[in-house]
């Protein structure tokens, strides 16, 4: 035999140990497996028959580059699944040398324009079998999960590149790709996971209907007796890594804020009219046509097959809804010059016009979403007002838990509960109006409604509570604003400290169990501070909103559980100054609507946060002792401990707070003595 000839004979032979083979070589097909680049991994190239079976013999192999690349004999047949095993990388979030400790697999139901291997495409190998196998309708279903996770990319051939954009010229779809690697090398190498678990997570998340910018959280449930619950923690896993590598050194591919992962959307500013600057009332009756036109436009970050003719009746993969869009600033007319009144102002307006806009308490986003009506099945995810907690879905044989209270009727009527003893009739699932918005999401709408914070007030109760700035913050993508040590101890001396439009959390108890404070010290609930009293509403030119015998009627702005909060009879409502209360807003119950600041709020009463004038309240001669910002955290960043100057600086000296955002779970808690 001549040598040429012996040549073909051999290559064809061991064409699949081969990255390429001269002098008549079968097409090749390149790919990459990244962690980072890994190097010398075994790439294996497995066929699918069509029952879903997958070939216990490889149809090529392969071995990696230096800089992760590989090239071996294209496939003949497709569907098929690709295998990387052993190799090394640097890890991304850390730089430290690993070892693929496991396998990372790809699936391909035809042929791609390159082989992409990583965590991501692991995941939907992971996320198809979990649905029956590798078969094409599964994997579509589980790429298009995973794609939409990571902004909209395909994920399985789309070649990280860590080199930014240009300035003003959009992220590119490879910056993408590589900042997602490293929020995966982030969230894993900060909470000890395993590349199986890691690739868990994506899965769990996108099937939630996440993004690496954005996962579903939000405030726990209002029980009958006017007491909180906490939900369960939030499983943010990977999207935590990604605020979290949005600011590590090591980040090389320009991304610094997650919003720069989200679709663009219009958020020019609008001009507000106001006859009166500083006065609640007159700003909603001038500005009426311009909050009218906010409501009614797109209110949902678009991403998908979400459009702005759908948004408002898609059908979510998960029970939150769409996320919020970012809104524009309302710029004041040039005779308002007191800006921090303005805005206070300005936020109470949005307030009041929220209120009348009767929706429901609900665990949901945007207030103008209708979900999808699965009423009649035995445990609906979408429409479900059983009073219980609401930790997340339907686990282990146990009903579906509540995303909308039974007590608002779809005409803005609410039941009323005359005290707390009282069990509140619900109207049935028919009848109850299904658009709402929980206590954080609520502040966080009004905010981002009002052009006050865009789309950046966390709608997490967890992260809204703790998240801070100051002191080099606590967060890597901290919320708005300066945290206040105005607490349950001291609010009889720091009342007067108090503005218009501040957040006030509130503790699921207000007494330790047990010596732990994990247990009863947790953030549940938040209300707006109105700056009013009983009194003031009933001097306003708006009183007849807040006529106490209207209380349930769509045209009143008092909570159906207004008079179980009152502490005297209700006779003697706004008669002595021991009864006539604060007055807050907050969506409870059923829905937003003004309550008095009595009762478990100012006994659960944690902390405070200000945005609008936070910067003076840090130079405030009294305040800036108060303000609440990191005092230690662990080498992973994912338990912070925060306290005050007021309190004692020390991590176990006085009040002092617990953020603690560990295995994905954003929860904050309130630990110490209330000074």
């Amino acid at each position: 035999m001549n040598s040429n000839l012996l040549q073909l004979v051999i290559c064809v032979a061991f064409t699949f140990f081969l990255n390429a083979c001269s002098g008549g070589a079968a097409p090749s097909q390149s790919g990459g497996v990244y962690m980072a680049n890994v190097s010398q991994a075994s790439v294996a190239v497995y066929e699918i028959a069509a029952d879903g079976a997958v070939s216990p013999m490889p149809a090529a192999m392969a071995h990696t580059a230096d800089d992760g690349s590989f090239s071996l004999a294209r496939p003949a047949h497709y569907p098929v699944l690709v295998r990387a095993t052993g190799g090394n990388y640097l890890e991304e979030a850390t730089g430290e040398r690993a070892s693929l400790s496991s396998e990372l697999d790809a699936v391909y139901v035809s042929a791609p324009t390159t082989m992409v291997v990583s965590p991501y495409s692991n995941a939907i190998v992971i996320d198809a079998i979990a649905a029956g196998g590798l078969s094409a309708e599964n994997v579509a279903a589980a790429s298009a999960r995973v794609n939409a996770f990571v902004g909209g990319i395909d994920v399985q051939q789309t070649v990280p590149v860590d080199t930014p954009a240009a300035d003003g010229a959009a992220v590119s779809d490879g910056a993408k790709m590589a900042f997602a690697l490293g929020a995966e090398s982030q969230s894993r190498s900060d909470n000890g996971l395993a590349i199986a678990a890691s690739s868990h997570a994506i899965v769990d998340q996108a099937a939630n209907g996440d993004t690496l910018a954005r996962c579903h959280t939000g405030a726990g449930d209002v029980l009958s007796d006017g007491s909180v619950a906490a939900a369960d923690a939030d499983h943010c896993l990977v999207t935590s890594g990604a605020a979290a590598f949005a600011h590590n050194a090591r980040n090389r591919t320009g991304i610094t804020s997650l919003a720069m992962l989200e679709p663009a959307q219009q958020t020019a500013p609008e001009l507000a009219a106001a006859s009166a600057c500083g006065d609640r009332v007159a700003l909603l009756t001038d500005n009426l046509a311009l909050f009218e036109g906010r409501k009614n436009s797109v209110q949902a970050l678009l991403a998908g097959s979400m459009t702005d003719r759908n948004w408002s009746t898609y059908r979510t993969p998960s029970r939150w809804g769409p996320f919020a869009r970012g809104y524009g600033a309302i710029e004041p007319p040039a005779h308002c010059t007191d800006m921090d009144t303005f805005k206070r102002e300005l936020v109470m307006a949005a307030e009041n016009f929220w209120v009348d806009q009767n929706i429901n308490y609900c665990h949901h986003h945007v207030p103008g979403w209708l979900p999808p009506d699965d009423s009649d099945r035995a445990n609906p995810k979408y429409r479900n007002s059983t009073p219980e907690s609401t930790s997340g879905e339907s686990a282990g044989g146990n009903p579906q838990q509540m995303t909308c209270t039974g007590q608002r009727n779809a005409n803005g009527a609410q039941s009323v509960q005359v005290a707390a003893s009282d069990t509140p009739a619900s109207f049935p699932a028919a009848a109850i109006n299904w658009k709402g918005v929980d206590c954080s999401d609520y502040t966080a709408w009004i905010y981002n409604f009002a052009g006050m914070t865009s789309n950046d007030l966390s709608t997490g109760i967890g992260t809204q509570a703790c998240s801070t700035a100051d002191r080099g913050g606590s967060d890597a993508n901290p919320s708005p604003g300066v945290l206040l040590d105005i607490n349950q101890g001291n609010f009889k001396a720091m009342q007067s400290y108090l503005r218009p439009g501040d957040l006030l959390y509130i503790t699921q108890e207000n007494a330790l169990s047990s010596g732990e404070f994990t247990g009863d010290y947790k953030l549940a609930h938040v209300v707006t501070w109105t700056g009013r009293h009983w009194s003031d509403l009933q001097a306003g030119t708006d009183a007849a909103r807040y006529d106490i015998d209207r209380i349930g009627q769509p045209d009143s702005r008092l909570g159906g559980d207004f008079k179980a909060h009152l502490d005297f009879d209700v006779a003697q409502l706004g008669k002595t100054a021991k009864t006539d209360p604060w007055m807050i807003i907050d969506s409870h119950y059923a829905g937003p609507a003004y309550r008095p600041f009595l009762g478990w709020y100012p006994t659960h009463l944690s902390h405070v946060r200000r945005i609008i004038g936070a910067d003076a309240a840090r130079t405030d001669p009294v305040l800036a002792a108060y303000v609440i910002a990191p005092v230690s955290q662990n080498a992973q960043h994912t338990q912070v401990v925060l306290g005050s100057a007021h309190a004692g600086s020390g991590a176990a000296s006085g009040y002092r707070m617990i953020y603690d955002n560990v295995q994905g779970t954003q929860a904050c808690y309130r630990a110490g003595t209330a000074q």
